[in-house]
């Protein structure tokens, strides 16, 4: 059998842009290419994603030679079959890099569960701080009181006080309305990624 040729383009050598007007910087872990072999026995090896590669079927190899993903061949007017297979290509990558950041879905709710924890301490010292504000205010609005009992003016250091600690309460409420809503955007993060982890061990 007589050896393959092999065809090597590098990215040095290619433009910034493929002919499907995709960066191979967009599309490739650090170092990797897409490996594919035509029809007369040339195997290419490229940074960009070809339609020849699409239809032949490709390998995405990192720089140590290793396959990362094996995709099969799809005809380029087969858009949904097109579509699916490069879905599934999609998918094995973000999920590769899942497995990197995650040992598994315990890991991440770990993680998830750091960050809610770090929320839930920054709401506890707030609602402290919270409560101290509305015992100073307590004690300026009483004062206030009893000079307009006895028919006196309230003193303006009274009254500035009682508006300056009005502004600093209606501030400690929205810092805690916030880490409420910090909460909600940590466990929406966190659950695709912990459901997709969770499928990923299934499949194992």
């Amino acid at each position: 059998m007589r050896s393959l040729l092999v065809v090597i383009v590098l990215a040095l050598s290619l433009p910034a842009w493929s002919a499907s007007g995709v960066r191979a910087s967009d599309r490739l872990p650090h170092g990797a290419y897409f490996r594919h072999v035509t029809a007369d026995g040339v195997v290419h090896l490229n940074r960009t994603l070809s339609n020849a590669a699409i239809e032949a079927g490709y390998q995405l190899i990192d720089k140590h030679g290793r396959v990362l993903e094996e995709v099969d061949g799809v005809k380029l007017n087969d858009e949904e079959a097109r579509e699916r297979r490069l879905q599934q290509a999609r998918q094995r990558r973000e999920d590769a890099v899942l497995l990197r950041l995650y040992a598994g879905p315990d890991d991440a709710m770990r993680a998830r569960d750091r960050k809610v924890d770090a929320l839930e301490l920054a709401i506890s010292y707030e609602e402290n701080n919270l409560a101290q504000l509305q015992m100073k205010l307590d004690d300026e609005i009483a004062v206030a009181a009893r000079s307009e009992q006895s028919g006196k003016d309230v003193p303006e250091g009274v009254q500035d006080a009682i508006v300056r600690l009005q502004r600093q309460i209606s501030l400690s409420e929205k810092k805690l309305a916030g880490y409420d809503v910090e909460i909600g955007e940590v466990n929406e993060e966190y659950a695709p990624i912990i459901q997709r982890l969770e499928e990923i061990n299934a499949d194992r």
